[in-house]
């Protein structure tokens, strides 16, 4: 092999492996802010029934 064609075997391992990271992030990204959302409307729910249960 050339310099150049290790050169550029170089690049697209370094190329798939930013890939693999991003994604890996985003899905962690993802299930961290579902998870947040889940507990915020869990909350507001549970808000909401006690000032129904309070009012009735």
């Amino acid at each position: 092999m050339t310099e150049k064609e290790i050169e550029l075997a170089m690049e697209g391992l370094f190329r798939g492996a930013s890939k693999v990271r991003a994604r890996k992030y985003s899905k962690k990204l993802s299930s961290n802010v579902n998870r947040e959302l889940i507990a915020r409307i869990a909350e507001q729910s549970w808000k909401d029934e006690k000032d129904f249960l309070k009012a009735a």
